[in-house]
């Protein structure tokens, strides 16, 4: 599974997961363990994403200057 896959995928689930926890709160249903699911996903997102966008110019340019410097 590719990072972006596994990105929609987790996007997914929270989305699924929050229509449960919604229902659990309106009928007032303990959803504790559902918010820490919901807590560790979004987590998991939080990382793939910063993995996954592409470098700025800054970090392009201070890479390649690093390469000629060391």
């Amino acid at each position: 599974m590719s990072q972006g896959d596994l990105i929609t995928t987790i996007q997914e689930e929270l989305q699924s997961l929050n229509r449960t926890i919604d229902y659990k709160i309106i009928k007032g249903f303990s959803y504790k363990d559902d918010a820490k699911r919901h807590h560790f996903l979004t987590r998991q997102l939080a990382t793939l994403t910063q993995a996954y966008q592409q470098p700025t110019w800054f970090s392009r340019a201070s890479k390649m200057a690093a390469t000629f410097i060391f």
